[in-house]
This record gives structure tokens, C-alpha cells and sequence, in this order.
């Protein structure tokens, strides 16, 4: 219990000697931010989405425009009111949202999140109002516990959940639970399999109606999207409240890996 109790206080300050580096309690964006949901590769998130360019047209029906990781960005980074809302290049908030790197911060994804007196989480305006519907609210200190230890690695995860159980299905910044953030990552996904195992909702949605498969079709995550049919998942279901499927969104961020993997388990033609 010592040794868990040293490690939870590691990864609170940001100085766990995994390779955890990038989350300090103020990190900058570390996830991907996809077709209104999230993304996310390495500690960075990234973010596709129709909400996040309210009212923007692409200026030039014609350009497209990728992620680093070779990923469809599917708004207009430099559409009108951008900037005005979200800075410029260089100069945007790293705990909200870069339309340019289509990145997230802990405020909008998997951020702690507020709670009042008696332990509740408060709903309101989500960060940045990224998001137009009402979720759980930053607290201001930067990924939450278990964001912080499934980019540690599987191991930290199964070593928190053997004493905290509970936290498989932690609620972070945009409603986001473990899985959906093991959805954000190349290294994130490989945790996957640690929270199925532990009986995590693998139905369970953020607050744009997103599941963890949602997630990693958005990041074209091949071994999570895997896993999460396998346990169950169809990648063709319509949810309450997203706006598309997994398959679609896979095939509007021209997410081959994903899709290619799809295919090979009977899900896509």
C-alpha cells in the first residue's frame, strides 16, 4: 500500500520516472482532438470537430489539412473568428484548444475535474465552452490520476485498480473515462485491455456522446479498436447523442490502420 501511495504521489507531481515526463500538472495538451470528440497520440489531443469551428466554412473548399500523425483534420484552422477565439499560431492556450495542431489541453479532455462539498462532480460550462453542452469542470490542475497513469503504461493502471477499483470508470474534463483516454494515444490504447479486464463500461460516452472506440477511430488506433470489439463493441452502432459511428469517423479521418483492422474482424467491407 506504501509503494502505491509513493506512486500516486509521483504521478500528482509529475515526476514519475516512467516515461511520464510530459504530464506535469500543468502539461500542455495531451491528447488529439477528433471529429467532434478527441484524439490523441503521445500526450497531445487533438480535435476534428464540427463544434470547434461553430458557424466556420473552409475558406478554400479544396485544402485539406493533416495532424502530425498523418491524421485528417477535418475543420479549417484558419477560418474566421479562430483566432479571435483561440489565439494565434504560437499563442494558443495549452490547456484549451490549438485549431492549428487540432490539439486539446487538460481542460477540455481528461482533466480533473471540481467537486463540491459532499463529493459530487459540478457540471457546467466546459472549458473554453468547446464543447456547448454543460460537463464535469477543470479544476485547474492538469490531467487527472488516471490520464497520468495509463500514458505511464498498463502497468501503472493494473497497479492502481488492484487498490482502487473504483477508478476504472474516473471522470475527467469532457467526460472523458479511462478508456476513452486509453483512445487518445499510441501508448494510451495499450492499456485497453487492462480496463476491459477490470470490467469498464466500454459503452460509456463523454459528453459528445463519444465511446472509447469512437475515440480510437478519431486517433486510427489499431490494438484498442481491437480490443474493444473483441469485448463486445460494434463499430457500426449508432449511440444517443454522437453524431456518427466509429466506422464513419474512421473514414472521414482516413484512419486506414483502424479501418484495415475493422476489416480483418468482419466489421468493415
Amino acid at each position: 500500500m506504501c509503494r502505491l501511495r509513493c506512486s500516486v504521489a509521483l504521478l500528482l507531481s509529475g515526476v514519475l520516472p516512467s516515461s511520464i515526463g510530459a504530464f506535469s500538472t500543468k502539461t500542455p495538451s495531451l491528447f488529439h482532438f477528433a471529429s467532434r470528440g478527441i484524439v490523441a497520440s503521445s500526450l497531445i489531443l487533438y480535435s476534428r470537430s464540427a463544434d470547434i469551428s461553430e458557424g466556420a466554412s473552409n475558406t478554400n473548399p479544396m485544402a485539406e489539412h493533416y495532424r502530425k500523425d498523418g491524421v485528417r483534420i477535418t475543420h479549417d484552422p484558419y477560418s474566421p473568428g479562430m483566432a479571435e477565439k483561440y489565439g494565434l499560431p504560437g499563442q494558443t492556450d495549452p490547456e484549451g484548444f490549438d485549431p492549428y495542431a487540432d490539439t486539446v489541453g487538460p481542460g477540455i479532455y481528461g482533466g480533473g475535474v471540481q467537486r463540491d462539498a459532499n463529493g459530487e462532480i459540478i457540471i457546467g460550462q466546459q472549458y473554453q465552452n468547446h464543447n456547448h453542452r454543460p460537463g464535469p469542470v477543470y479544476d485547474g490542475k492538469g490531467y487527472s490520476l488516471m490520464s497520468r497513469a495509463i500514458h505511464a503504461g498498463p502497468d501503472k493502471v493494473k497497479e492502481i485498480l488492484a487498490d482502487y477499483p473504483e477508478l476504472k470508470e474516473e471522470i475527467s474534463t469532457g467526460g472523458a473515462r479511462p478508456l476513452h483516454i486509453c483512445g487518445m494515444s499510441q501508448k494510451g490504447q495499450l492499456a485497453t485491455q487492462v480496463l476491459i479486464d477490470a470490467k469498464a463500461d466500454i459503452y460509456a460516452q463523454d459528453t459528445y456522446g463519444y465511446t472509447a472506440l469512437h475515440r480510437m477511430a478519431s486517433n486510427n488506433l489499431a490494438i484498442g479498436g481491437e480490443a474493444l470489439v473483441k469485448a463486445g463493441h460494434d463499430p457500426n452502432k449508432h449511440m444517443k447523442g454522437a453524431d456518427s459511428t466509429p466506422i464513419e469517423i474512421a473514414r472521414r479521418s482516413r484512419a486506414i490502420q483502424f479501418l484495415m483492422k475493422m476489416q480483418e474482424l468482419g466489421h468493415y467491407d
